[in-house]
C-alpha cells in the first residue's frame, strides 16, 4: 500500500489505504533516535562561494535533501545510518562521499559542517550539423489535467526538506538518431505552493534505468502562484544533443512556503505506453513504474 501511495495518488486510493499508510509513514519519518546533520556546501579555491541546490543524501537510500540558495542544508539521520556514507554532488563539481559517523563527530553546536566541492566542468560533445535535414517531433507522455491518477513529488509525512531532491521522469526512446532538445512540457495537476522551483535533468539510459547525468548546467524552472496545467521549459539555449535513448526528469529543489507539506503532483495515466521513473531522494536508486503514463514529453529536432 505504501508503494502505491508513493507512486501515484487518486481519490480512490487515498480513501481506501490512507489510514495504514499514515501509521507506516509516521514510524519511518518520525524516528525518535534521529540526529541532525547541518552545514553548508561551498566551492574550493579559497573563494568560499556557496553552491546552491547541491544534492545531499545517504548513498543509495531514500534519505536526502537539497541545499538552499546559500548552500545551507540540514538532514536527519538515524542511529542505524551512522555507519553509512553521505554523498554530496552538484553539476560542474566532483562529488564527495563522506562517512556520516565522522561528520556527526566533527560538527558542534557552534560549528556547523562545511563541505567543499572541487570544480569539474562538464565537457559538451561537439556536433557537426553539416547539410543534414531535421524534423520536429514530440516524444514522451501526454497525460493531461483531466485524470484521477497523479504522480506525487512529495512523500506524505516526510518533512519538506527531505522531499526536496525527489525526481520524476520518463524514458525517451530516441534511438541512435541525432536529436536536439528544444522544449520540455509537463502537466501539474495539483500545486498548493506560492512558488515551486524545479530542476531539469537529462540522463543516459543503462540496464533499464537512468544512469549518468549529462545535463551541462543547472536548468532551473520556477512555477509561481500555484499555477498548474501544461507548462513548458525552453531547452534550446542549452544546446543539448543526444544520439541514444535517454531519460528526462524533473527534480523538486525548493518551494515557498516551507511551513507544511502541500500537494504537488504531475498527471499520470493507467495504462501508460511508456516507462516512468522516480527517485525518492537526491542520492537514492531509481525505481520504475511500468505501463504507468506521465504528463511529460519533449519536443526535439531529429535528423530526418
Amino acid at each position: 500500500m505504501l508503494y502505491l501511495l508513493n507512486a501515484f495518488a487518486s481519490v480512490f486510493l487515498l480513501v481506501m489505504v490512507g489510514a495504514p499508510f499514515t501509521s507506516q509513514a509516521a514510524s519511518r519519518y518520525q524516528h525518535p533516535e534521529k540526529e541532525l546533520l547541518s552545514g553548508k556546501v561551498i566551492a574550493s579555491g579559497g573563494s568560499g562561494q556557496a553552491i546552491a541546490y547541491a544534492s545531499i543524501g545517504i548513498l543509495d537510500e531514500a534519505v536526502g535533501t537539497v541545499s538552499d540558495e546559500a548552500g545551507r542544508f540540514s538532514l536527519s539521520v538515524t542511529a542505524a545510518q551512522r555507519t553509512k556514507k553521505l554523498r554530496i554532488s552538484a553539476i560542474g563539481y566532483e562529488a564527495q562521499e563522506l562517512n556520516i559517523e565522522e561528520l556527526l563527530v566533527s560538527q558542534t553546536a557552534q560549528n556547523a559542517l562545511t563541505i567543499t566541492l572541487t570544480p569539474a566542468p562538464v565537457q559538451l560533445a561537439e556536433v557537426k550539423v553539416g547539410n543534414r535535414k531535421w524534423k520536429n517531433k514530440t516524444v514522451g507522455g501526454h497525460a493531461g489535467p483531466i485524470t484521477i491518477f497523479h504522480h506525487n513529488f512529495g512523500v506524505f509525512q516526510r518533512p519538506i526538506e527531505e522531499n526536496l531532491g525527489r525526481e520524476l521522469g520518463i524514458l525517451i526512446n530516441n534511438g541512435p538518431k541525432p536529436s536536439f532538445l528544444n522544449k520540455l512540457n509537463f502537466c501539474l495537476t495539483s500545486n498548493k505552493y506560492d512558488q515551486v522551483k524545479l530542476r531539469v535533468k537529462i540522463y543516459t539510459f543503462k540496464d533499464g534505468k537512468p544512469a549518468q547525468n549529462i545535463t551541462p548546467t543547472n536548468i532551473l524552472y520556477t512555477v509561481k502562484n500555484q499555477k498548474k496545467g501544461w507548462l513548458q521549459v525552453d531547452l534550446e539555449p542549452y544546446g543539448m544533443y543526444v544520439d541514444q535513448d535517454f531519460a528526462i526528469a524533473l527534480e523538486w529543489i525548493d518551494c515557498a512556503p516551507r511551513t507544511q507539506n502541500n500537494s504537488l503532483t504531475i498527471a499520470a495515466s493507467m495504462p501508460g505506453f511508456h516507462t516512468s521513473f522516480y527517485k525518492d531522494a537526491s542520492q537514492a536508486k531509481w525505481d520504475k513504474w511500468s505501463a504507468v503514463g506521465m504528463g511529460m514529453n519533449v519536443e526535439v529536432q531529429q535528423e530526418n
